[in-house]
């Protein structure tokens, strides 16, 4: 909080350290004009450096509290000026009306109400230093890959940074290489939505990536071209390399793993402790060969201990104790909705088999505890 009492003074170490009023400074400086023998010349110029330092100075604090103000009336609290104060300091030296409020109008305008407003800028204070100009152009370019003002903001609130880019350097011929291989304008929304920085990387690049999945084979008219597009664009050759010899320490063959990466890009992204636990789970638990674990590649983005591990617990003790219960395909219930699992596989047979709820929520007990600790 700023010194009330102090607000019109300096510090001035003029034959002793005091808080100079600068009414009083500028006595000192007429009188320095009026009447050159009444002061020293170095009081002369300690005056008239003391004035120059104290009106900056009060300058720097009529802004900041200028700032302070617009913010707390745009729905900022001073929980949110503190977090913005501490990443950007610099902010509030800026002129209030021409670099502060025509940002806030314009972010309010975009379609950021208060409570939105005020994570925005929490979260990057620094897209109040780009200008309005910057921030138009990007917004009306995002908004024309999306659709939406509400589109926007959901994207856009993940990834702050991109209103400070230089998007039409980069979204524009990365759009135009999606279209000319033939994706569909929903599915280069669907990429800058879920993965920005893969459509805002270097055109050159970019076409590399967008190639290589191409010549893998991937379906131009399905989400996971974009996600192959995704994984690829942000991977080094080198990094690609590695988790191609993950795979083959598993026993995989270069075609098995590809095929993977076609049936689920993100596999690739996964730590090697990931990977390693659930093929070897499905190996021991389900007998699976390579072959089959690639078709369902998709299993691999599933949480080990939150979803594989309880569901297996049901399914183990309904195809023991339920002969019927062995035609069930246990890769169905594991992408079954969680709702959809309880009732149909859990809630239905729970009197004939009380092991069903306990087993189900032990696992999910041990996952939490796993996660919490």
């Amino acid at each position: 909080m700023l010194c009330s009492h102090r607000r019109h003074a300096i510090r001035l170490c003029f034959g002793g350290n005091h808080w100079l009023p600068i009414t009083y400074l500028r006595f000192l400086q007429d009188e320095s004009r009026s009447n050159s023998k009444t002061l020293t010349p170095t009081s002369c110029l300690a005056a008239s450096a003391a004035i120059t330092c104290a009106e900056t100075k009060l300058q720097t604090v009529a802004k900041a509290e200028s700032i302070l103000g617009i913010l707390k009336s745009h729905g900022l609290t001073e929980t949110h000026i503190g977090i913005i104060a501490s990443k950007l300091p610099a902010l509030f030296n800026n002129h209030p009306e021409k670099y502060v409020t025509p940002k806030l109008e314009f972010f309010l305008a975009a379609g950021y109400p208060g409570p939105a407003l005020a994570k925005l800028i929490t979260r990057d204070p620094t897209i109040l230093t780009c200008s309005l100009k910057r921030l138009a152009s990007n917004y009306n370019m995002i908004r024309t890959v999306l659709g939406s003002e509400s589109e926007v903001a959901v994207s856009v609130a993940r990834s702050t940074w991109i209103f400070r880019s230089c998007l039409e350097k980069t979204i524009l011929p990365n759009i135009k290489t999606l279209s000319d291989h033939g994706v569909a304008g929903a599915n280069i929304a669907r990429l800058f939505k879920w993965y920005p920085r893969a459509i805002t990387i270097r055109p050159c690049r970019f076409i590399k990536s967008v190639s290589l999945v191409k010549n893998m084979g991937f379906d131009p008219s399905k989400a996971s071209f974009v996600q192959g597009v995704y994984v690829l664009s942000g991977l080094t050759p080198a990094t690609w390399e590695r988790k191609m010899e993950l795979y083959r320490s598993l026993g995989w063959s270069e075609e098995e793993t590809i095929l993977a990466f076609k049936k689920s890009p993100l596999c690739m992204l996964h730590s090697e402790e990931k990977v390693r636990k659930l093929v070897d789970f499905f190996v021991k638990n389900l007998n699976w060969d390579p072959f089959k674990m690639a078709s369902q590649a998709t299993l691999l983005t599933l949480h080990f201990e939150r979803r594989i591990l309880p569901r297996y617990a049901v399914y183990s003790i309904l195809t023991r104790n339920r002969p019927a219960a062995k035609k069930l395909n246990f890769p169905s219930l594991l992408i079954m909705n969680e709702r959809l699992f309880l009732e149909r596989h859990v809630f239905k047979y729970v009197d004939q088999l009380p092991e069903l709820l306990e087993a189900y929520n032990s696992k999910l007990s041990l996952a939490e505890a796993k996660l919490e600790s």
